[in-house]
């Protein structure tokens, strides 16, 4: 199947810009956006544990308040041909958090957060580069400003500490440099559906990298050859959303399915597997092949305008897990937003349980291989708000919970807190 996808695009790619080419095409247009994101934070994990220079668990002192300023500046290109085939590019950069970082932002330094080229038409649409993916297409709980249990809280605990257990099952900051088709969307005005398939050669392989080996490269080749970052090969990612309106109720429904093989080299050497100085609480292995797959949908209510209901549900397979590690991975979230004149509210519940083996109580005495790492019940709880002074200016409260319970009697190794955040942001 992934010969035949990446086959057949890379024909439709050829045959779509030789067209384009030979017929008259109008001026590309250049839009720029973003957005700059003011938060500050008061915020609590009952953990107290912090990484030790060795990787070990350590004593630290925790802060309980700080400020963080995230931004993004997003550039939009775009054609139109004659023949009525549009194109373009997207190149987006940012200082907020991703596996490379640890998921732990980029401080004062900017990464890329997108960057790919497109072409859409009849056909659908075609697009090569780092972006990410079909999985944009899975829809779960609504959320308001700063996210709730979506992930925004995240910037505010420790990656190894807490789990990263979020409604979209897998990681949906991931954007791998990879090739994604999507469908036009068909149907009428009541009833459409779109299906899309990605392909992605190295998970979490970012832009002009090239990966030459899987383990540690010839002493001729030097290290820099070896792929550190990337747990998964041969990752297809496919998504289908249906839109509906029955009246009195419209509603957007979809699913979503993610498998991957896993790396040649022990899980411990990726980032995922324990970045930094966490990697000496992961367990030894080789990330198992996974899969894994969702449900989820949004529903509106006519005589309710404003209000949205939604949930999901995502069973992870064996994401994030070594041979050993074969306990049940799941999410499950359900939430609803309500959305009048330049107010927006919101509330949501999470339960999960996973494999998050960038946690340092697999460091700590008294876990064993099959429970090492694993969060047998995480439960969040959040409500946000949102007030739009202004087009493009809009301050946020936002309120997070949770606890995390995990499977071994080292009470280190259990988490609850809570985050509170107020934000102010501009959308230019």
């Amino acid at each position: 199947m992934r010969k035949v996808l990446l086959a057949t695009t890379a024909l439709i790619g050829v045959a779509l810009a030789g067209s384009a080419h030979a017929a008259a095409s109008s001026p590309i247009s250049l839009n720029v956006g973003g957005y700059n994101d003011f938060v500050a934070g008061l915020y609590s994990e009952s953990q107290g544990i912090a990484v030790g220079p060795t990787g070990a668990a350590a004593s630290s002192p925790r802060s309980h308040h700080d400020f963080e300023d995230e931004f993004k500046i997003s550039f939009d290109a775009m054609g139109k041909a004659s023949n009525g085939i549009e194109y373009g590019a997207n190149i987006s950069l940012w200082n907020g958090p991703e596996v490379t970082n640890a998921w732990a932002g980029g401080a004062n330094g900017v990464t890329v957060n997108s960057a790919y080229v497109w072409m859409s038409g009849a056909f659908g649409k075609v697009l090569l580069g780092d972006e990410h993916g079909a999985s944009d297409l899975f829809v779960y709980a609504p959320t308001v400003g700063e996210g709730q249990l979506d992930g925004r809280y995240m910037d505010f605990t420790s990656p190894f500490s807490l789990a990263r257990i979020m409604p979209s099952g897998i990681d949906n900051t991931e954007h791998s440099t990879k090739i994604t088709y999507y469908t036009p969307k068909v149907g009428n005005d009541a009833n459409k559906v779109q299906l899309g398939v990605s392909y992605i050669p190295n998970m979490y392989d970012y832009g002009s990298n090239v990966t030459k080996f899987y383990a540690a490269a010839p002493a001729a080749g030097g290290g820099a050859n070896g792929q550190a970052n990337s747990p998964y090969q041969d990752v297809v990612k496919a998504a289908v959303e249906y839109w509906g309106n029955w009246h009195p109720v419209h509603a957007a429904l979809s699913a979503q399915l993610i498998e991957g093989q896993g790396s040649t080299t022990g899980l411990a050497t990726t980032t995922i597997g324990g970045a930094g100085a966490a990697a000496s609480a992961t367990p030894a292995g080789k990330a198992m092949a996974f899969g894994a797959w969702g449900l989820g949908g949004q529903l509106g209510i006519d005589q309710v305008a404003g209000l949205t209901l939604g949930a999901s549900y995502n069973n992870l397979g064996h994401y994030d897990a070594v041979h050993g590690q074969n306990k049940n991975q799941q999410v499950f979230d359900v939430g609803a937003k309500y959305e009048f004149d330049k107010i927006g509210v919101a509330v949501n519940y999470l339960n999960g349980s996973e494999y998050d083996n960038m946690l340092l109580s697999g460091a700590v005495a008294g876990t064993t291989a099959n429970d090492t790492n694993y969060v047998s019940n995480f439960n969040g709880y959040g409500a946000g708000a949102t007030y739009t002074w202004f087009p493009g200016l809009t301050s946020a409260a936002d309120l997070t919970f949770f606890t995390q319970g995990m499977d071994t009697q080292v009470d280190t190794a259990h988490n609850d807190g809570y985050v509170f955040l107020v934000s102010q942001k501009l959308t230019f």
